[in-house]
């Protein structure tokens, strides 16, 4: 059932190919779940009810697979699964924003079909102060954004980071659904285990002696940093919180900090991996372990430019409940 792509960089054993066959049973199961409903006029937490019954329309080999990637994955802590929709699906227009309702009942299905695949890892949540709060975001080129370091970029490079570093309530899982793909797009990670680092760097990026800044794609009132260590947990299973931009030393003057920072720089950059999205793959990564980026491309604002969907989920069902509520 595994097929393994010269356009990605994974181990086999993380790139799963869905047939055909399947991706027929799964869409055809996703359009009776919407059955006339409307996902758009639905609240996040009736979302992601109706999506709880998706995993019955999956193949038994990918539930496998995606136990395995939550629980403890030995090769890598990043998945692919390819040809999760039908060739001949067509889609509307790419979306011309993050928030941008559903235009079609293919779009809903996708979204449903994500969030059915992500709920096997966590639960779906997002910031309130995050593209509105949605439980599902498109991600996709914006005009007058090309340059910015969010996934409305498009001509400038998304460089390393993890997703929202700044806050302890950081997702520990998100998904990457592609819906219409760009060759030029390169997706790329690199996970904390296979880092190589001299002892003494490995050291200083333990302590907290970092700041950490929310991203401008957050809609805060008052951004405060947050002080953090960059490499925590046991060494058999070390996490990374990185952002090559909002990450700096929290005294500006600790410059045995700073080339800490530029020794991790190098070292992401010699294990990284990449994969171009095409439609109906979806990538899983582990925002504890992996920090991701993308390279440059353009934008056309056609209809037809790049469009994934994104979701996020908390892996910790305790730390849910802690929360009160999908949308934080």
């Amino acid at each position: 059932m595994s097929e393994f792509s010269v356009r990605t960089a994974l181990p086999r054993r993380h790139v799963l190919q869905v047939s055909e066959a399947e991706a027929g049973r799964i869409w055809a199961g996703l359009r009776n779940r919407i059955d006339g409903r409307d996902m758009n006029e639905a609240s996040p937490d009736e979302i992601v009810s109706v999506a709880a019954g998706v995993p019955g329309l999956l193949p038994e080999g990918l539930l496998r697979s995606l136990h395995e990637f939550r629980s403890d994955p030995p090769e890598s802590d990043v998945h692919l699964v390819r040809g999760l929709i039908p060739r001949e699906t067509e889609f509307e227009r790419t979306p011309a924003s993050s928030t941008a309702p559903f235009g079609s009942p293919e779009s809903q299905a996708a979204a449903l079909l994500l969030l059915g695949v992500m709920g096997l890892v966590g639960e779906p949540f997002n910031f309130r102060t995050l593209y509105e709060g949605r439980i599902v975001q498109h991600v996709v080129p914006v005009s007058r954004m090309e340059h910015t370091q969010t996934g409305e970029s498009s001509k400038g490079t998304l460089d390393w980071h993890v997703e929202d570093g700044f806050t302890a309530d950081r997702c520990d899982h998100f998904g990457l659904l592609c819906v219409r793909g760009d060759t030029s797009a390169v997706t790329e990670f690199a996970g904390v285990r296979d880092l190589r680092l001299p002892d003494a760097a490995g050291a200083v990026l333990r302590e907290p002696r970092f700041a950490m800044a929310p991203d401008t794609a957050h809609v805060l009132q008052t951004p405060r940093a947050a002080v953090t260590a960059v490499i925590s947990g046991p060494a058999h299973a070390p996490e990374i919180c990185y952002d090559a931009h909002y990450l700096t030393p929290s005294d500006p003057g600790d410059h045995e900090a700073a080339e800490a920072l530029a020794l991790l720089a190098g070292a992401l950059d010699r294990v990284k991996a990449g994969h171009v999205l095409e439609q109906g793959d979806l990538l899983l990564l582990d925002n504890r372990r992996v920090v991701h980026a993308r390279t440059s491309f353009d934008a056309r604002y056609d209809g037809a430019d790049r469009w994934l969907m994104r979701t996020m989920v908390c892996s910790s069902v305790p730390a849910y409940r802690r929360r009160a509520g999908r949308i934080i």
